[in-house]
């Protein structure tokens, strides 16, 4: 303990001289090395089996006002409670995510040492978590999250309200869910790898929000992506891959730009979208290998892409489906009105409703008018 205290107050009076004048502002946001905590040297140990949470903790807990920079280095850090962030301007940064697969070889006379700064949750419910304080600029990067051998946990819970904060180039894998974000403001998600887990992203009541550049997964009994309640969010240059129930959620949310994703799932709602002014464009949407339970007990009719609301713009998609019956909807939109669908390619259309649509839905450029199915607005 005594040795944590001296580690900790030396790291606080570096960063505190440092920051006491604006020319030197910048150096509390990880320009400077030596204002960086290394958790090993508090004592931390990333051996896979010694809880590292208090030792963590304890370094957030006496970094200033300021903000500072905890680094994880390579190894496998357990945690038994989760790392507790209730300051501005924190940075929580890894070396590197090391491996991002449980089937990546292992072997390292093949590959040579896999490295990685990892987080392992043991007995805690979740990586890292804000306090009930607001946060700002917090970010997160360079590192894996894991469950552990198993689906268990949350990698990043942020459950109070938190404004330009970045989650960039973390792994997440085995998690119950890999990023649960709640009353965010221009929040950054990029570059991440989150597969292998029931379900990637969850993100409700925010604003003006992204996800972008990311590789993302999950399970039959999970969601891909669900974003609820959000306005203006961006989602970007993904890719999205099986095997969660849906890919895409949006549940209520209003004016998401959704464009240059590829999805791919195995089964009918790959897009599920409800809410007024989202433009969903330039994407691919493939339902593949038409497996026996491609309709997951929804119907024919349910929809590969599903879509509610009002002036909603779906333009210029590609879709493939390799359907299992004969008569299936690939985009089904009949709720709401004023809404578009213009300019796609569809690549199978021997259904006589390959759109299925109410009266209220402007249809341009897309199928045969015989591959039209309307339904009238009541």
């Amino acid at each position: 303990m005594m040795k944590i205290r001296k580690y900790l107050l030396a790291m606080c009076s570096l960063i505190m001289i440092a920051c006491d004048n604006d020319e030197n502002q910048t150096l509390c946001y990880g320009v400077h090395d030596q204002l960086e905590g290394d958790i090993t040297l508090a004592g931390a140990v990333g051996d896979g089996k010694t809880d590292c949470s208090t030792i963590i903790n304890q370094m957030i807990a006496s970094l200033p006002a300021e903000g500072g920079i905890i680094v994880i280095p390579e190894g496998d850090f357990v945690l038994d409670e989760p790392i507790v962030i209730n300051k501005d301007n924190v940075t929580i940064k890894g070396l590197n995510p090391g491996f991002r697969s449980n089937i990546d070889v292992k072997d390292e006379s093949l590959l040579g040492p896999g490295g990685g700064s990892k987080l392992i949750l043991r007995k805690a419910d979740a990586a890292i978590k804000l306090g009930n304080s607001d946060v700002s600029k917090l970010a997160i990067k360079n590192i894996l999250i894991s469950g552990g051998t198993e689906n268990h946990g949350t990698g990043i819970l942020f459950e109070s309200t938190n404004t330009d904060c970045s989650i960039k180039n973390v792994i997440g894998i085995n998690l119950k869910l890999g990023f649960d974000i709640r009353k965010a403001t221009r929040m950054q998600i990029s570059d991440c790898w989150v597969c292998e887990m029931e379900s990637s992203i969850k993100l409700q009541g925010g604003e003006q929000n992204s996800v972008k550049n990311c590789q993302l997964g999950a399970q039959p009994k999970g969601i891909t992506c669900m974003f609820a309640k959000e306005k203006n969010l961006v989602f970007e240059k993904n890719q999205v891959y099986p095997d969660g129930s849906s890919n895409l959620v949006l549940d209520e949310c209003d004016d998401a730009k959704i464009s240059n994703n590829n999805f791919k799932s195995y089964y009918i709602g790959i897009l599920n979208m409800s809410g007024n002014r989202n433009k969903v464009e330039n994407n691919i949407f493939w339902m593949a290998d038409a497996v026996a339970n491609q309709l997951l007990d929804r119907g024919a009719e349910y929809g590969v892409v599903c879509i509610a609301g009002e002036e909603n713009h779906f333009i210029q998609n590609t879709l493939t489906c390799e359907w299992i019956v004969e008569n299936g909807v690939t985009v089904r939109a009949t709720e709401g009105k004023n809404n578009l669908i213009e300019n796609c390619l569809i690549e199978n259309t021997n259904s006589n409703q390959v759109l299925l649509v109410n009266d209220q839905m402007k249809v341009l450029n897309c199928v045969p008018k015989d591959k039209i199915k309307i339904e009238q607005q009541d």
